[in-house]
This record gives C-alpha cells, sequence and structure tokens, in this order.
C-alpha cells in the first residue's frame, strides 16, 4: 500500500478532500464568511505542494506557479464577489465559476502533467461549470455538482497509470 500513496496522489487526495469539504460547507453554511473557511483549506491543499514539489524542476515549478495564481486569483474574485460593485453578480454563481476556472487551470496542468487526466477532469469541470451557469437545475445544485465533478477530478488523477502492452 505504501507504493500507491506516491507524493503526486498525496497531494490530489488532499485536494480532494479540500474541495470536498469546501463545497459540503459552502452548500450548507451559505455565507460570505465561508470564504475564510475556503482561505484555510487552501493553504491546507498547498502545503502538500510546497513539501513535494521542488522548486528546482522547471515542470514541478510551472505546476506549482499555475496553480498558486490559478487559486489566488479564484480567492480574489471569491471575496470581491460580495464586496465590489462589478463582481455583485458572482456569489449566485461562485461554484459554476470555480469549476471553470478549475476545468480551465486544469487543460493548462496537462501540458506537464498527465495530460490524458487532467483533460478529462477538465473538460469534466468546464461543462459542469457551463451547465451551472446555464441550467436552473445545475444552478441550483451547483455546489453539490461542484463537489462530486470537483473532488471526483482530483481523485481521477490518483488513478495508476494504464499498463501499456508490450
Amino acid at each position: 500500500m505504501k507504493s500507491f500513496w506516491t507524493k503526486p496522489r498525496i497531494v490530489f487526495f488532499v485536494w480532494g478532500v479540500v474541495e470536498l469539504v469546501g463545497w459540503l460547507t459552502t452548500e450548507y453554511w451559505p455565507d460570505p464568511r465561508v470564504n475564510w473557511v475556503w482561505l484555510g483549506l487552501t493553504i491546507i491543499g498547498l502545503v502538500p505542494m510546497f513539501m513535494y514539489m521542488p522548486w528546482k524542476n522547471r515542470k514541478l515549478r510551472n505546476i506549482l506557479v499555475l496553480w498558486v495564481v490559478t487559486v489566488t486569483l479564484g480567492m480574489a474574485a471569491s471575496f470581491a464577489a460580495f464586496t465590489w460593485e462589478p463582481l455583485m453578480w458572482l456569489p449566485g454563481y461562485l461554484g459554476a465559476f470555480w469549476l471553470v476556472l478549475m476545468g480551465v487551470a486544469f487543460l493548462i496542468n496537462a501540458i506537464w502533467w498527465t495530460p490524458g487526466l487532467f483533460i478529462v477532469g477538465g473538460v469534466a469541470q468546464i461543462i459542469a461549470g457551463v451547465l451551472a451557469f446555464t441550467v436552473t437545475f445545475f444552478m441550483i445544485w451547483q455546489y453539490i455538482v461542484a463537489a462530486i465533478i470537483g473532488s471526483g477530478a482530483m481523485f481521477l488523477l490518483m488513478l495508476p497509470p494504464r499498463r501499456r502492452k508490450s
């Protein structure tokens, strides 16, 4: 079992749990102060990334910078959505917004790491996010959808690589 828990899988697992806890918290506590919960969860998610992704490795540094920029921009938008007039439409769509944002980041991440799984996860999140922006059912349940699709995309990354036939 030790060989299953590689550094990347630990990072993916932590982020999967962070997203699951965050979205379920947001679903059952729809309050602007939930952003502070998300900030704490984000820090928890970033810790293993900083521990396991050496800055000297260009590929891993690119991935780390991508995700730090992604979550920083997303968190800034999430906080600003409740205080800055141009973004005051966003609180009703934060689940959808984050699904699209994370989906795009997944697709960019595919440039450097396990492209197939990141593409599948990215496309799934973008489709779910667009549905949550455009279809009432998905908008109403956007945080549950984000919990399932967002966390699912992270847990998908934990799958062992397919064995190639020789």
